[in-house]
């Protein structure tokens, strides 16, 4: 899933500072179940396989 720098801006500011870390073109949300990072890409849009990861983990 990728989004917009704006709109990844908007659904950060949702949380709690606390739960967010960031470093250059990479940002991790530490969520309860396991940490979504979100990767800058050539297209200035930020990624991130979470959604992809969490249905794969309900099959485990």
């Amino acid at each position: 899933m990728c989004i917009t720098a704006e709109a990844l801006a908007l659904f950060l500011n949702l949380l709690n500072p606390d739960l967010i870390a960031t470093d250059t073109g990479r940002i991790t949300v530490h969520a309860t179940e396991r940490d979504a990072v979100w990767v800058l890409t050539d297209e200035d849009e930020w990624c991130t396989m979470a959604p992809q990861i969490d249905r794969l983990a309900r099959f485990d």
